[in-house]
């Protein structure tokens, strides 16, 4: 029953059989399968199941079409390599193909020629077939072996066929080689077989020979033995291969050795073959040769020179019988060569001719009973002794080398045995060495050793390992005759036992040598047999000292341990590097690069293995040979530990692998060093440096002195502990540098090392020499920069900044003031996130506007995360990321106790006190207990009352009405999720996060609403998880990583997409520019760009295949809930595209404001509660409790923003001029760079005021923002926010909760000034616009605190805050273009008002008695104004006061707007009427003030001002200043007239004007006269008849 491999192979051939029947005729492939099933029948199964089918049938067919053909008597040999092109199968090796006449010999002698030529045989087939030839030698018929017994076939033969499948040689020349060689070889086997049983016959012949006619003079017991030896060799006990008979001929000299012709049979049959070199010129050989080959001896047993091309490829051995004349002279010989059998050496030699007579005499010779141990251990050694050997050997050599052996008996000593062959061709050595100690190396020594010795080279080696404790070897070193160089046995047994000494034995006496005895023995009990011999052979026993040392280092906590050395010899750039590690190998592809950055090239590697016992693991060991990269010398001294150190640290990864590291070696910096030097570059390139940091690291490396003298420069401006003469010292190494700097050619290099000089003196302060709580230094470093003194920083540069390194994270916190505020970003753009952040600082500084601190903002990038572990992980290395970078900050910053400053330990301040605000995590937004910005919904409510305002001003009430939207986020985020939950008329079609793309054609909107907010709720939700039934028809939700998405007819109509199929980057951009109502960005990324920039513009490559223009853009108005989904230039380039939308930092303002009131409300309440006013628990209540009301308090902060940008964007092309001034003065103030926030430059103002076209939204936000910080930074440089009259706006600012019972403690609040400041900012630039406050000062030349006075005392004189709640409360009531008329009407009247008070108020403005003073009077004028405006004028007002009632504005206040105009000079009335005295009427003042108005032409005058036509701003100035001037005349005219009527004349205003004209007619009439000329004059009022009317009103004045 056949195995199971066995049947595998049988189904194996047959379908090669198959494959062969369907390849093949039937009549071929039916003579074929009986070669296929004998070709392969006796093929192991391995070789055949690991081949594929066509490859056996190649391999066969192959071997069967060159069997076809064969010359009678005639070997055939093909070798070649098989290719499926050339031959039609392949195999990895070269094959050879054999056809031979059967025969023995044939595969051992092939496969030993195929050695020969450094072949390796991996395949051997070789059936025997019976086969049927013609006279040419075709193949008639092919039949198994046993064939003819059963078939009687007649004329056929056994042929040998081989196929041989050996090393592959592709060298066709080669191939041809091997097959002329094999050719030889089996011509040698064919001789040889031939002629066996002549050459058996001829050795009989001899035995009779010599008993018939025994040569004379030699004793018949020698002839008896020599004729048993020869018919015990004929016994087959000798393979018999050549034979030839030699005569002497000649003499002395001349003497030679001559083959006598026709005896050769085998290999010998040809005369020229010769199995002896230089043997045949007798008379040339040395007396000692010639003498042993003509000495009266029987027989000759020896080895020939030539090796066996049959059967074993050994040196073959040789027995000559000699012939004799009568005289007993040696006159020639018969000479047999082959090989004895195997049989001959596993005899006893007491049982083979000649060897037994020879072990007799020698234990005859030694003595010893048969019965002793020395007897019984002699006739074991010549039992075991080398067979060839115990032939050659004389008894005298054999009598010494067998008691030598016998002496050593178990003794573990080494010793050698030497013969000399008789024909000087080799010397035989027996060495006999402890078992134990014996191995290859060992081995390998001895040879050379002999080698050198004799001159000679290895000829064959053959080892015995018995259960005795010495092992032996028997060499064979093949001499040159006449070439052995003396030698002294003892001497070389000498050099034997030294290389015979163990590596252990050396190790054991190191070890109690450096250690004691004690110590000593014990690590050799654990490392005695720990290294493995290719670490024997490659170190000595001291080195292994050493490395044990430090092995031992490794059963601390210690994973890694190492060595950098110099060996004896080695040139000044070679080292040689040690790493031992624990466990397992160190992997090269992580160590190499490591080397290569300290500026190493590795030569070689070699890894070792040690295995100590009671270690538990084994050790590796690994042995770098290293160059300098660059040749130069190394200081192994200096740099050997900081080398070491600055490795452990890349290895523990505390430490970066980057070629900085190089300045460890060339620049003798530590590891700690070299990080500040990369912390440096690491900043530079998050500046936009143009240089790469391979190239900053070549810089370095190469002017390493330099870079040692920059880490020098630190170190004497910041190491606390080394500050005397800090100061020269620091001018010392400057001057040094800047020497050094001379030597540098390369512009670009020099600009690299500058910078970094230029680093190192902007720093304001470092962590770099704080300890941490191990009392190493820290893992990270933190700068704090002086950003005004940073060469080449990009703008807008901050005040300063922090840059925190380590090689887990990089960070920077950009800061924009003093007390400045704003987020930290988790950033993914590790090559630009300062870039990042700068963006998000310059809109945080915008956005900050609105709160009490500046702009600043924070990012970090997290350098490793965790490969695995999923999210958690990921989040958990986020988290250590950000406490580093929070920890660094707070490393350098002061810190407040109470009223104390309290610097930060070993840091050096260059900078002056600076406790920036940093709050504790109870007190930050959010913390312990805080406002949950997203439960809140605060941001995106915040960016909806944008989006709300938009609508509302496009006549639309989104919160009533459905209206549809696209969007990028998904329901699990705080802003797009919120917002989308903000209005139940929602109908969101499409929208797109990170993973998913949601697709919903028709929504319904309650449903949809519905689903929204289940997504909300739902923990971690996606658009995966939205309801399909949900859908609308035709929708869906995609996966981003889909290659094609096939769209519905539903889904391409409502985003309006012509193709049925979209890549999911196509859909998004299809989304992007989808028709809709609201486009709400509420995810990360940056989308839209303007068609002049570039993607890489944008900053945000993973959405560049997304992103569009924002011309593109269909949607009517676009709401930013994020930040920087589009750029600036891409929403201004939408906005004149005619879209609706702010910024970014306008719509999503909301969650900083929240957090800044957050933030001021627990700084309050922890006064509260540190006087214990309130506990704690009491506290978080109370916040719980506010929750609505500080969400209020922001929102109304978003919504009037959104108003104030309306309010100039309806000014349009009016404003521009003044908005340009303000620009201009901005940066010459060095506050604003308009490139940089992509305001207009001059020559695309010129092309607006051409097209009477102002500023765009987003372009008006930006200067709204940067007008608030200007007045803001003016503002808290002076007294104003200590103005007790303030205290109702800071009391404002807070919930009305905390108003009353926390009085005393809001006006204590540590930030009281800048609450105020901010207050009064947001204030007037939201009332009056972002160009007031620059347009008063120009007109005025009074600064800025000056004009918030005037502005304040204005608002509350007039009551302004009722009237602007009256007018935001007709929101959906009245149309918003009216309600913007209104607070436009308003602002009028405060620019009027501030002008005048700025004029006429007493100094130093005091509000709180301005107010006072003026703030009755202007109520009580406002009550009676209608009584008081002139007759004349009410019907038009009336007119339009019907107007705004129709728009829905109460009666009361459309009755204030309408009369705005003459509210204007309430301020000149009260002023008038209190100079009367008190008991006049203030409404009989304004009678008379509005009717000298109408009398003198002052109101037409004005009016006629106000429709002039200006060219410049110049004209506009002295328009202004005339119209003043009107102001001024018509208020002096009416003192006048009050003062002259007001206690005699009787009647109305009109009666007592005209009792004063009776007084003044001459002036009067002249002023009429010119009146009427103006009114009559073609084209209107002027400039220069403004003037003229002004001097002649002037003249109506008293003097």
């Amino acid at each position: 029953m056949l195995g199971k491999l066995e049947t595998r192979k049988q189904e194996a051939i047959d379908a090669v059989i198959r494959l062969a029947r369907q390849r093949l005729s039937p009549g071929q492939s039916e003579a074929l399968e009986t070669f296929v099933r004998l070709f392969y029948a006796h093929v192991p199964p391995d070789d055949i199941l690991d081949r594929d089918t066509e490859n056996l049938l190649g391999a066969v067919l192959s071997t069967w079409s060159f069997v076809a053909q064969r010359p009678a008597n005639t070997p055939k040999v093909r070798a070649f390599a098989p290719t499926f092109e050339a031959n039609g199968w392949h195999s990895l090796h070269s094959a050879i193909e054999i056809v031979n006449d059967d025969m023995p010999f044939l595969v051992d002698s092939v496969t030993a020629e195929l050695s020969r030529h450094g072949m390796t045989v991996h395949l051997v087939i070789h059936p025997i077939a019976r086969v049927r030839r013609d006279e040419t030698g075709k193949m008639i018929e092919l039949l198994p072996p046993d064939a003819e017994a059963k078939d009687g076939i007649g004329d056929s033969r056994l042929e040998s066929i081989m196929h041989i499948e050996a090393s592959e040689q592709s060298d066709l020349a080669a191939l041809e080689h091997i097959e002329e060689r094999l050719a030889g070889i089996l011509s040698d086997v064919r001789a040889a077989v031939e002629d066996w049983r002549k050459m058996r016959a001829a050795v009989l012949t001899e035995v009779e020979s010599i008993e018939k006619a025994p040569p004379a003079n030699l004793a018949a017991d020698e002839l008896a033995e020599a004729c048993a030896f020869l018919r015990w060799m004929e016994a087959d006990h000798f393979t018999f291969l050549g034979y030839r008979e030699y005569g002497y001929t000649g003499r002395g000299k001349q003497a030679k050795r001559e083959v006598v012709p026709d005896t050769g049979l085998g290999i010998l049959r040809d005369p020229e073959v010769q199995v002896f070199d230089g043997m045949r010129e007798l008379g040339q050989l040395p007396d000692d040769v010639r003498d042993y080959l003509l000495t009266p001896t029987i027989l000759d047993v020896v080895k020939t020179n030539r090796l066996a091309t049959v059967h074993r490829p050994v040196h073959m051995d040789s027995i000559a019988v000699k012939k004799f004349d009568a005289a007993g002279k040696v006159i020639g010989e018969r000479r047999f060569v082959g090989l004895f059998t195997s049989v001959a050496y596993n005899q006893s030699p007491t049982s083979i001719p000649l060897l037994r007579l020879k072990v007799a005499r020698i234990l005859a010779r030694a003595g010893f009973p048969p019965a002793s141990h020395d007897g019984k251990a002699l006739v074991n050694i010549l039992e075991t002794f080398p067979r060839d050997e115990l032939f050659q050997i004389n008894d005298d050599e054999l009598f010494e080398m067998t008691l030598g052996i016998l002496h050593l008996q178990e003794r573990q000593r080494t010793a050698l045995f030497v013969r000399r062959d008789a024909f000087e061709r080799h010397i035989s050595c027996l060495v006999y060495v402890p078992r134990d100690n014996f191995n290859t190396d060992l081995r390998l020594k001895i040879q050379a050793l002999l080698e050198k010795s004799f001159n000679g080279t290895l000829a064959a080696f053959y080892t015995q390992l018995s259960d005795s404790v010495l092992a032996r070897v028997h060499y064979i070193i093949k001499t040159t005759r006449g070439e052995i160089p003396s030698y002294d046995v003892k001497e070389l047994e000498a050099q034997i036992v030294e290389a015979g000494r163990s590596w252990t034995d050396r190790l054991s006496e190191a070890l109690i040598e450096a250690k004691g005895e004690e110590r000593g023995m014990a690590l050799f009990k654990t490392y005695g047999r720990a290294f493995p011999i290719g670490y024997t052979e490659y170190f000595n026993a001291q080195s292994a000292l050493l490395d044990i040392d430090r092995i031992e280092a490794l059963r601390g906590d210690r994973n890694l341990v190492m060595n950098l050395y110099r060996p004896i010899g080695a040139a000044e750039h070679e080292v040689h590097f040690k790493v031992y590690r624990t466990g397992q190998p160190v992997p090269l592809s992580d160590i190499l690069p490591m080397l290569e950055n300290m500026g190493l090239r590795a030569i070689s590697e070699v890894p070792f293995e040690i295995e100590p016992a009671g270690f538990g693991s084994s050790i590796w060991v690994h042995d770098f040979h290293l160059h300098a990269a660059d040749a130069i010398a190394i200081d192994l001294t200096r740099a050997k530990q900081k080398f070491q150190d600055a490795f452990a640290a890349v290895w523990d990864g505390e430490t970066e692998d980057d070629a900085f590291n190089r300045l460890v070696l060339r620049g003798g910096l530590s590891a700690r060093e070299a990080a500040i030097i990369r912390a440096y570059a690491k900043y530079l390139r998050q500046t936009g440096f143009t240089f790469s940091q391979d190239y900053i690291e070549q810089t370095l490396a190469k002017y390493a002195d330099i870079a040692r003298l920059v880490v020098a420069l630190f170190t004497a401006r910041f190491d606390p502990a080394n500050r005397k003469d800090a100061d020269v010292r620091e001018g010392g190494i400057l001057v040094e540098i800047e020497h050094a700097l001379d030597a540098v050619s390369s512009l670009d290099e020099d600009r690299i090392l500058r910078r970094f000089v230029n680093l190192v003196m902007a720093t304001l302060r470092t962590n770099a020499f704080q300890k941490g709580a191990d009392g190493r230094p820290k893992p990270y470093l933190s700068f704090k920069l002086d950003s005004q003194r940073i060469d080449e920083l990009p703008l807008p540069r901050p005040m300063v900044e922090i840059w925190v390194y380590s090689p887990r994270v990089e960070a920077v916190h950009l800061r924009g003031g003093k007390v400045a505020r704003g987020g930290i970003r988790w950033s993914d753009r590790k090559e630009d996130f300062r870039t990042e952040v700068l963006g998000l600082m310059k809109a945080q500084m915008v956005k900050n506007a609105v709160i009490v601190p500046v702009g600043s903002k924070g990012g970090f990038v997290v350098k490793r995360p965790p490969a695995e572990g999923g999210r958690e992980a990921l989040m958990e290395e986020v988290i250590a990321c950000y406490k580093t970078f929070m920890c660094g900050m707070l490393d350098i910053t002061d810190n407040v106790a109470g009223s104390d400053l309290l610097p930060p330990p070993d840091v050096v301040r260059l900078d002056e006190d600076d406790p920036y605000l940093v709050v504790a995590a109870d007190f930050a937004s959010g913390g312990s207990a805080g406002y949950d910005h997203k439960k809140m919904g605060i941001t995106a409510r915040g960016a909806w009352e944008g989006v709300r305002r938009h609508f509302r001003e496009l006549g639309r009430d989104i919160q009533a009405e459905d209206f549809s939207v696209t969007g990028v986020g998904d329901m699990s985020g705080d802003v797009f999720g919120n917002g989308m939950l903000l209005s139940r008329h929602i109908k969101l079609i499409a929208a797109f996060n990170h993973l998913h793309i949601f697709i919903d054609p028709t929504p319904d909107p309650a449903t949809s609403f519905a689903e929204r907010q289940r997504l909300f709720d739902l923990p971690r939700s996606s658009w995966a998880d939205y309801d399909p039934k949900v859908l609308s028809k035709g929708g869906a939700v995609f996966d981003r990583k889909a290659k094609s998405l096939k769209l519905s007819p539903e889904a391409r109509k409502a985003l309006d997409i012509a193709e049925e199929t979209l890549t999911p980057t196509a859909l998004m951009t299809a989304i992007l520019k989808a028709e809709a109502d609201l486009l709400w960005f509420g995810g990360i990324g940056s989308y839209v760009k303007a068609r002049s920039e570039s993607h890489a513009d944008a900053g945000d490559r993973a959405n560049d295949a997304i992103r569009i223009n924002g011309q593109d853009i269909r949607a009517k108005v676009v709401g930013e809930g994020a930040n920087l989904g589009m750029t600036q230039r891409g929403r201004i380039e939408y906005a004149l595209s005619g879209g609706r939308l702010n910024t970014d930092f306008i719509d999503n303002s909301a969650g900083v404001d929240c957090s800044d009131h957050e933030v001021n409300i627990k700084v309050l309440l922890g006064g509260v509660v540190q006087a214990g006013d309130m506990t704690e628990k009491q506290r978080n209540k109370l916040l719980e409790q506010m929750t609505e009301a500080v969400g209020e308090h922001v929102l109304r902060h978003n919504y009037l923003q959104t108003q104030a940008i309306s309010m100039e964007q309806a000014r349009g092309g009016d404003l521009l001029d003044l908005h340009a001034r303000l620009m201009r003065h901005l940066e010459r103030a060095g506050k604003l760079d308009r490139a940089i926030e992509f305001l207009p430059d001059d020559d695309t103002i010129a092309d607006r005021a051409a097209a009477n076209a102002g500023l765009t939204r987003p372009e008006l936000a930006i200067l709204l923002s940067y007008s608030k910080i200007a007045l803001y930074n003016d503002l808290l440089a002076s007294d104003l926010p200590d103005d007790p009259l303030l205290v109702e706006d800071l009391l404002r600012y807070f919930p009305e909760r905390l108003r009353v019972p926390y009085k005393d403690y809001i006006a204590g609040h540590r930030l009281r000034r800048e609450i105020i400041t901010t207050v009064t900012t947001n204030s007037m630039v939201n009332r009056v616009g972002s160009a007031f406050v620059d347009s008063i000062r120009e007109k005025t030349g009074q600064p800025a605190v000056d004009i918030a006075r005037a502005y304040t005392i204005s608002r509350e004189a007039f009551n302004l805050r009722d009237r602007w709640a009256e007018i935001e409360a007709l929101d959906g009531k009245a149309p918003a273009d009216v309600q913007i008329g209104m607070l436009l009407e308003y602002g009028r009247l405060v620019e009027r008002a501030t002008l005048w008070f700025l004029a006429n108020a007493a100094r130093p403005l005091d509000i709180s008695a301005e107010t006072g003073r003026f703030g009755p009077g202007i109520a009580t004028l406002c009550k009676a104004l209608d009584t008081a405006i002139p007759e004349a004028d009410t019907g038009a007002l009336k007119q339009r006061k019907a107007e705004l009632e129709k728009h829905g504005v109460p009666a009361s206040l459309a009755s204030e707007i309408v009369a705005i105009d003459y509210l204007l000079s309430a301020p000149d009335i009260v002023k008038i009427a209190e100079m009367a005295g008190s008991k006049t009427d203030i409404v009989d003042v304004a009678r008379i003030y509005f009717a000298v108005g109408t009398r003198f032409g002052l109101d037409w005058l004005r009016n006629a001002a106000d429709g002039l036509s200006l060219d410049n701003h110049w004209q506009k100035i002295a328009v202004d200043s005339a119209v003043g001037d009107l102001y001024s005349h018509q208020a002096l005219l009416t003192q006048s007239v009050l003062a002259t009527t007001g206690k005699t004349a009787k009647g109305n205003s009109e009666d007592k004007i005209e009792s004063w004209v009776s007084q003044n007619r001459a002036a009067t009439d002249k002023a009429a006269q010119l009146l009427a000329d103006f009114r009559n004059t073609p084209g209107g009022v002027d400039l220069a008849m403004l003037t003229v009317a002004n001097a002649q009103l002037r003249a109506l004045l008293p003097a």
